[in-house]
């Protein structure tokens, strides 16, 4: 049996136990209910939130932020579901903007979710408390929308074997099917029939196969002998002689030879200058030589009439005068 003394410690034990949990109850209460929280609202229009429940984190980027306090459909539009949540100041000061966004994430394989806020920029305004928050694609609604236009695709696909598989086109088979088997029939009945002028042919073909090889080795045979021929000593030593003739006239078209042409040259205008002189020279001999041709004819004139009064008159000779005297 349990003495006094050990009841007492037993109750004492009890009453610290309890005072130790009572307090911790109020400092998380305390601080849950005490601490200050921003209020916003997020609108899902023609969105599930399936698993979206009362008291679900509120994350920013991952982190924990806040809660979610109330969820209700919008007394103004039927197909908008209106999420209130609650976001703690100490946690996220000023981190939710005006262009910050929210989304629903889900919480692994359970179905649960939770909303997540994105999208802040530091040049954007700090929103205001009781401000709604724009909702932002989630990944269920695009999961959503890829499966309706998987499930518009799938029947069409569907509906396009139906039609492949109609009557019509069975009948369009069997016949192609049974004009492929004509057609094989026929081409197996040619080959039986032939069959002796296609081993001829085939027999052809080889020897012609064979004939162009030996002259493909032919070739390869004469193509190694002209390198043979290109690449020997001799060919090697004519391509070196004409190398050395082509620059030893060169050599000459770069010396003497240029020299030579413009002393030809200076030549040819000294002649042309002298013949020019020439021209010039007999242009003013033939001047000359016609004066001294009118001076001798007008001598001469002058002589024969001398000689005509002399053998009219001899008298003139003793006295002198002119035709007019020897007339009186």
């Amino acid at each position: 049996m349990a003495t006094r003394a050990q009841k007492v410690r037993l109750a004492l034990f009890f009453l610290v136990a309890l005072s130790a949990l009572g307090l911790f109850l109020a400092a998380v209460i305390g601080t849950q209910l005490l601490g200050k929280r921003d209020l916003y609202t997020i609108e899902f229009t023609d969105t599930p939130v399936s698993g979206l429940n009362k008291g679900a984190a509120v994350k920013y980027l991952g982190y924990s932020v806040g809660r979610i306090e109330d969820i209700y459909i919008s007394a103004e539009d039927v197909n908008t579901v209106v999420v209130e949540i609650s976001v703690e100041q100490r946690s996220a000061e000023n981190a939710i903007r005006v262009d910050t966004e929210a989304r629903m994430a889900s919480l692994g394989i359970t179905g649960l979710k939770y909303i997540e806020l994105y999208g802040g920029s530091n040049e954007a305004a700090p929103l205001p408390s009781g401000s709604p928050i724009r909702a932002g694609d989630t990944f269920f609604s695009n999961l959503q929308e890829r499966a309706e236009v998987l499930t518009v695709k799938i029947e069409q696909s569907v509906d396009n074997f139906n039609k492949l598989l109609s009557a019509e086109n069975q009948r369009v088979f069997t016949r192609l099917l049974s004009n492929a088997g004509d057609l094989v029939e026929t081409t197996n009945d040619f080959v039986q029939d032939n069959r002796s002028t296609l081993d001829s042919t085939l027999l052809q073909i080889r020897q012609t196969s064979q004939l162009l090889t030996s002259t493909t080795q032919s070739m390869n045979a004469t193509m190694d002998s002209l390198h043979s021929l290109l690449a020997g000593d001799q060919v090697q030593r004519s391509v070196d002689d004409f190398s050395e003739t082509m620059r030893a006239i060169r050599l000459q078209m770069d010396g003497p030879l240029p020299l030579l042409i413009a002393r030809a040259d200076t030549m040819v205008q000294n002649i042309d200058r002298t013949f020019v002189g020439v021209d010039q020279t007999v242009g003013a001999s033939r001047q000359n030589l016609l004066r001294a041709m009118q001076d001798l004819e007008e001598t001469l004139q002058n002589v024969r009439e001398t000689t005509e009064l002399i053998r009219e008159n001899p008298a003139v000779l003793i006295r002198g005068g002119g035709r007019n005297s020897g007339s009186e």
